[in-house]
Protein backbone atom coordinates (compact mmCIF):
# COMPACT_ATOMS: atom_id res chain seq x y z
CA UNK A 1 0.00 0.00 0.00
CA UNK A 2 3.16 2.14 0.62
CA UNK A 3 4.20 1.79 -3.09
CA UNK A 4 0.76 3.01 -4.52
CA UNK A 5 0.70 5.79 -2.38
CA UNK A 6 4.17 6.85 -3.46
CA UNK A 7 3.22 6.19 -6.71
CA UNK A 8 0.38 8.56 -6.50
CA UNK A 9 2.20 11.32 -5.48
CA UNK A 10 4.89 10.83 -7.73
CA UNK A 11 1.96 10.57 -10.68
CA UNK A 12 2.87 7.27 -12.22
CA UNK A 13 -1.17 6.30 -12.87
CA UNK A 14 -3.15 7.62 -14.92
CA UNK A 15 -6.01 9.69 -13.60
CA UNK A 16 -8.44 7.96 -15.01
CA UNK A 17 -9.15 4.78 -12.53
CA UNK A 18 -12.50 2.93 -14.67
CA UNK A 19 -15.38 2.73 -16.73
CA UNK A 20 -18.20 4.60 -15.13
CA UNK A 21 -21.13 3.90 -17.66
CA UNK A 22 -22.49 2.92 -21.06
CA UNK A 23 -25.36 5.54 -22.37
CA UNK A 24 -27.40 4.32 -24.92
CA UNK A 25 -30.18 6.02 -26.71
CA UNK A 26 -32.92 4.71 -27.00
CA UNK A 27 -37.03 5.14 -28.79
CA UNK A 28 -38.06 2.51 -26.26
CA UNK A 29 -36.88 2.90 -22.60
CA UNK A 30 -39.43 -0.13 -22.01
CA UNK A 31 -38.28 -2.66 -24.68
CA UNK A 32 -34.60 -1.94 -22.68
CA UNK A 33 -36.28 -2.04 -19.13
CA UNK A 34 -37.88 -5.53 -19.99
CA UNK A 35 -34.52 -6.57 -21.76
CA UNK A 36 -32.10 -5.54 -18.93
CA UNK A 37 -34.20 -6.17 -15.80
CA UNK A 38 -36.58 -8.61 -16.53
CA UNK A 39 -34.41 -11.22 -18.86
CA UNK A 40 -30.69 -10.21 -18.22
CA UNK A 41 -31.57 -9.47 -14.09
CA UNK A 42 -29.71 -6.20 -14.07
CA UNK A 43 -31.30 -3.87 -10.95
CA UNK A 44 -33.33 -0.31 -11.90
CA UNK A 45 -31.69 1.76 -9.56
CA UNK A 46 -31.70 5.67 -8.58
CA UNK A 47 -32.18 7.91 -11.46
CA UNK A 48 -32.18 11.77 -11.06
CA UNK A 49 -34.63 13.77 -12.40
CA UNK A 50 -33.39 15.12 -15.40
CA UNK A 51 -35.60 17.11 -18.05
CA UNK A 52 -35.10 13.45 -20.69
CA UNK A 53 -36.91 10.26 -20.25
CA UNK A 54 -34.73 7.29 -19.35
CA UNK A 55 -33.24 4.75 -16.39
CA UNK A 56 -30.59 3.82 -15.13
CA UNK A 57 -29.19 0.38 -14.29
CA UNK A 58 -27.26 -0.97 -11.58
CA UNK A 59 -24.41 -4.12 -10.66
CA UNK A 60 -23.52 -3.92 -7.40
CA UNK A 61 -25.83 -0.67 -6.58
CA UNK A 62 -23.42 0.96 -9.27
CA UNK A 63 -25.57 2.78 -12.33
CA UNK A 64 -23.66 1.18 -15.15
CA UNK A 65 -26.33 1.15 -17.81
CA UNK A 66 -27.96 4.43 -18.65
CA UNK A 67 -30.19 5.05 -21.49
CA UNK A 68 -31.63 7.93 -22.51
CA UNK A 69 -35.32 8.39 -24.95
CA UNK A 70 -34.60 9.98 -28.12
CA UNK A 71 -37.31 10.69 -31.20
CA UNK A 72 -34.32 10.59 -33.36
CA UNK A 73 -34.07 7.75 -35.77
CA UNK A 74 -31.59 4.93 -34.19
CA UNK A 75 -29.36 2.24 -35.96
CA UNK A 76 -30.36 -0.78 -35.28
CA UNK A 77 -26.70 -1.86 -33.65
CA UNK A 78 -23.85 -0.75 -31.80
CA UNK A 79 -22.64 1.55 -34.05
CA UNK A 80 -18.64 1.85 -33.95
CA UNK A 81 -18.87 -0.22 -30.49
CA UNK A 82 -18.71 -3.99 -31.12
CA UNK A 83 -20.20 -5.10 -28.09
CA UNK A 84 -19.80 -4.05 -24.22
CA UNK A 85 -19.31 -6.88 -21.83
CA UNK A 86 -19.69 -8.06 -18.36
CA UNK A 87 -18.19 -10.75 -16.21
CA UNK A 88 -21.16 -13.14 -14.65
CA UNK A 89 -21.63 -16.53 -13.21
CA UNK A 90 -23.84 -19.31 -13.26
CA UNK A 91 -23.69 -20.20 -16.82
CA UNK A 92 -26.71 -22.43 -16.17
CA UNK A 93 -29.07 -20.10 -14.15
CA UNK A 94 -28.01 -17.21 -16.64
CA UNK A 95 -28.57 -19.45 -20.15
CA UNK A 96 -32.09 -20.61 -18.39
CA UNK A 97 -32.96 -17.02 -17.68
CA UNK A 98 -32.24 -16.54 -20.76
CA UNK A 99 -34.52 -19.01 -22.38
CA UNK A 100 -37.43 -18.19 -20.19
CA UNK A 101 -37.33 -14.70 -21.86
CA UNK A 102 -36.64 -15.70 -25.21
CA UNK A 103 -33.28 -14.00 -25.68
CA UNK A 104 -31.20 -15.75 -28.25
CA UNK A 105 -27.82 -16.29 -27.84
CA UNK A 106 -24.21 -17.22 -28.85
CA UNK A 107 -22.35 -19.77 -26.32
CA UNK A 108 -18.67 -19.23 -27.38
CA UNK A 109 -15.69 -21.45 -26.18
CA UNK A 110 -12.51 -19.82 -25.77
CA UNK A 111 -9.78 -21.85 -26.33
CA UNK A 112 -6.59 -22.36 -24.37
CA UNK A 113 -8.85 -20.17 -21.86
CA UNK A 114 -11.21 -21.68 -19.16
CA UNK A 115 -13.48 -19.28 -20.50
CA UNK A 116 -17.10 -19.09 -22.08
CA UNK A 117 -17.94 -16.04 -23.92
CA UNK A 118 -21.96 -16.03 -24.18
CA UNK A 119 -23.47 -12.89 -26.56
CA UNK A 120 -26.70 -11.63 -27.41
CA UNK A 121 -28.52 -8.57 -28.22
CA UNK A 122 -30.56 -5.96 -27.00
CA UNK A 123 -33.92 -4.70 -28.62
CA UNK A 124 -31.49 -2.10 -30.57
CA UNK A 125 -29.19 -4.62 -31.61
CA UNK A 126 -26.28 -3.70 -29.34
CA UNK A 127 -24.30 -6.94 -28.76
CA UNK A 128 -23.96 -7.91 -24.82
CA UNK A 129 -21.10 -9.93 -23.95
CA UNK A 130 -20.94 -12.19 -20.62
CA UNK A 131 -17.58 -14.12 -19.93
CA UNK A 132 -17.72 -17.39 -17.21
CA UNK A 133 -14.97 -18.28 -15.79
CA UNK A 134 -13.87 -21.26 -14.23
CA UNK A 135 -16.34 -23.57 -12.64
CA UNK A 136 -18.96 -21.25 -13.48
CA UNK A 137 -20.31 -23.11 -16.46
Amino acid sequence: EAVMEQNNKAEKFANIVSLDHVNILTSDVDACRKFYVDALGFKEGFRPEFDSVGLWLSLKEIPVLHFIQTDEELPNNSGTIDHIAFRAHDFNKFTARLKKHGVAYEDNPVPELDLHQLFCYDPHGVKIEFNFEGQCK
